[in-house]
């Protein structure tokens, strides 16, 4: 029997395999197909450069087809953009090339700018304006005459790559990303319950769940890249994007109640004791024992095997949750009569947290439920401000990004200019790309290195094809015998994620070396010149890219945490207006950044998700307290402490962290209290339960806003 479960098993892998396998030759084939089907176009049209297109498709080529039109939408939009720049800076300066460079540097730096302040390819579109006005401008500096025209040829090669790597991709065995992101939502839905199960049973311990937490806010933000390319696919896809985004925003505000409800009863079993000895507090401890008898109805809520191929599983758990909501007040009542007073409000904050976060599991199952069963135009309607997903943006470092691009520009210039060096314009040209490129990039060192490899890789066998095998290529099937073979080892390793960056560097230099044009013309120091251009356009940028605020440095790590405590100063004084999916999704998109600097340290990282979580429960609960506020105003003997005296203080502890401006928050906060203990009535309740909380985080986070040191990178 176990020999029989062996050989099953075996086969299982086996065929996991090569299914992989296949689908990795079967993209290598399409980009084959669509790189060939562009050459020989470009050849036929007479195009100066037949290469771009053919390198326009490896660019652009992915195996999920909506990729390769989310990708193929805005490389064209920054085409056409920045071909347009460039013609109307010439116009502005057609005979003043120093002033004609710093424009184009300056352009550069806007689209750089812009690029570091935008998410997937609409980053890339700025990207592209940018080096696509290099492309065409920098020749202009020699060859003023010729500019028009090298601007129509450019967009003209561009767009037919971009048009061969669409058809291809979307007609011939198409690989829908939406097929991916349909089963990424499914599988996220079902771990979540799962885990949330788990964690209410007592299965994951405390490291365990916060670093579940930790993954599904990776999780999270890698649905939201996926959503944004989907809806190039089809008007299906389109039709249900604002769903699920809202789903995605939900699923992130569940993960955060969880949280925060675990961090409120591990304080309380803290101050219990340890399980099977005497409790140090019996009042606490009889918290801890009520609270968990309601985990109970919960969990048996959430143990259901769910299929998640359908929404009636989905459906009938948040009725169960709704049910749970419905009994909890009556539940909350006979838990409180048993305590002493001076535990209750424990009891209270516990009881909020687990009813918030129960109504947040019920709003993310009702909306899965949905989005499986509702007919594919049910959600035609745009996101609402309330679901958006907003990025986190700065405005310092996208300046410092855009103005490194620039000096790249400017820097690779001026060695070209003075040492007249015949391949100085494509260094020029790829040194602004890369600096460009990688500047939004957690840990750009580390990318071009694996670029640099892909770079060698490629010199090697594009001097061996250029002199050895291109004079040999009678015709075009020829000439493709000659390049498929080296052009099917970097598509190989696109497939492959450890590799695909050393396969984007061995295409793009592959293709540009060797470059493929009517009629050839074979030029061995020309070509010796162009790998060496290559070789040190990667050069000026890991320079560039490691001395101006580089990534992974105290400095710019210290900015980034001040910036994420920026969203509890900003959930205390700014409009209420659109706070609650910017505090839920912006310090994330930040967290995931943190998370990918180089060189952190196990204390650094640790130090980063405190922070992290700190601001997320802090945040939430002072978006809770003015929300409560809003809906049912205090007297304005409570109202008017809490709105310029405690939430104030509490800013000015988020934006200054230290001994003193903690104290203060603190005081603040316990002023309030007393104000809202005396005489409240009984609609008072939850605002009391809402400052409880808000002190009790704060004075359990003394050691972090207390001024707690940077540890070393």
């Amino acid at each position: 029997m176990n020999a029989m479960i062996r050989r099953i098993g075996e086969s299982v892998a086996w065929g996991d395999l090569l299914r992989g396998e296949g689908l990795a030759w079967l993209f290598v084939a399409k980009i084959m197909l669509a790189s060939l089907s562009a050459l020989w176009l470009a050849l036929r049209f007479g195009l100066p450069q037949p290469y771009t297109a053919m390198l326009t498709v490896f660019v652009v080529m992915r195996p999920q087809s909506g990729l390769v039109l989310a990708k193929s939408f805005y490389r064209a939009i920054g085409t056409l953009a920045g071909a347009a720049a460039i013609l109307l800076l010439y116009a502005l300066l057609p005979q003043q090339r120093v002033l004609f460079l710093l424009g184009l540097a300056l352009w550069v730096s806007a689209c750089t700018f812009g690029a570091a302040r935008y998410r997937n390819f609409a980053a890339y579109a700025f990207v592209l304006s940018g080096y696509t006005a290099c492309i065409i401008g920098l020749p202009a500096v020699s060859a003023p005459t010729d500019i028009f025209e090298d601007a129509v040829a450019r967009v003209s090669e561009v767009m037919l790559g971009i048009l061969c790597a669409g058809v291809v991709s979307d007609v011939i065995f198409p690989q829908r990303l939406r097929d991916a992101l349909v089963r990424g939502v499914r599988a996220r839905f079902v771990a979540f319950v799962r885990y949330s199960h788990d964690a209410l049973t007592g299965a994951y311990d405390h490291a365990r769940i916060e670093a579940r937490w930790r993954d599904f806010v990776i999780e999270a933000i890698g649905l939201e890249a996926q959503r944004s390319s989907t809806i190039f696919e089809n008007p299906q896809t389109r039709a249900r994007s604002a769903m699920v985004q809202r789903l995605n925003l939900e699923f992130m505000d569940a993960n955060t109640r969880l949280l925060r409800l675990h961090h409120w009863m591990h304080r309380l079993r803290q101050q219990r004791g340890r399980m099977g000895e005497v409790p140090r507090d019996a009042a606490v401890a009889a918290v801890v024992t009520a609270v968990e008898t309601l985990y109970q109805p919960l969990a048996t809520a959430l143990d259901v095997d769910l299929d998640a191929h359908t929404g009636e599983h989905a459906r009938d758990l948040a009725l169960s949750l709704s049910r749970f909501s419905a009994a909890l007040p009556a539940q909350s009542t006979r838990l409180r009569e048993g305590l002493p007073a001076r535990v209750r409000p424990d009891l209270d904050v516990a009881l909020t947290l687990l009813d918030d976060y129960a109504r947040a599991l019920r709003r993310y199952a009702s909306t899965y439920a949905t989005l499986r069963s509702a007919p594919v135009d049910s959600d035609a309607a745009p996101a609402s401000r309330r679901h958006r997903f907003v990025p986190h943006t700065d405005t310092l470092v996208d300046l410092v990004a855009g103005s490194r691009a620039g000096l790249a520009l400017l820097i690779g210039a001026a060695i070209w200019i003075l040492t007249a060096w015949p391949s100085g314009l494509g260094m020029v040209i790829l040194a602004t790309v890369f600096v460009a490129l990688y500047s939004s990039s957690p840990n750009p060192v580390a990318s071009l290195r694996y670029l640099v490899t892909g770079f060698l890789l490629a010199s090697v066998c594009a001097l061996f094809c250029y002199t050895v095998l291109l004079p040999q290529a009678d015709g075009f099937v020829m000439l493709s015998c000659a390049l498929v073979p080296f052009l099917m080892v970097g598509s190989y390793m696109l497939t492959r994620p450890a590799l695909a960056a050393i396969g984007a560097g061995f295409n793009i230099i592959f293709v540009d070396a060797v470059g493929v044009r009517a009629p050839q013309v074979f030029d061995w120091a020309g070509i010796l010149n162009d790998v060496l251009a290559d070789l040190s356009c990667v050069l000026l940028a890991l320079v560039l890219l490691s001395t101006i605020m580089p990534a992974g440095g105290r400095w710019m790590r210290r900015r980034m945490l001040r910036r994420l405590r920026g969203y509890v100063v900003e959930a205390c004084i700014a409009p209420l207006r659109g706070q609650r999916a910017r505090l839920e999704t912006a310090p994330r998109d930040l967290l995931q950044k943190l998370l990918a600097q180089p060189g952190a340290s196990a204390e650094a990282t640790a130090q980063t998700l405190r922070w992290a979580q700190l601001v997320m429960n802090i945040g939430r609960g002072v978006l809770d307290l003015r929300e409560r506020m809003q809906v049912a105003p205090p007297p304005a003997v409570l109202s008017e402490p809490l709105q310029h005296d405690a939430l104030p203080r509490l800013a000015e502890l988020f934006e200054r962290p230290g001994a003193g401006t903690h104290a203060r928050a603190l005081a603040s906060l316990d002023e309030a209290m007393r104000i809202a203990v005396m005489d409240a009535p009984p609609g008072r309740r939850p605002l009391l339960i809402q400052l409880h909380l808000l002190r009790t985080q704060l004075r359990d986070a003394a050691y972090t806003l207390g001024g707690e040191r940077l540890p070393p990178a």
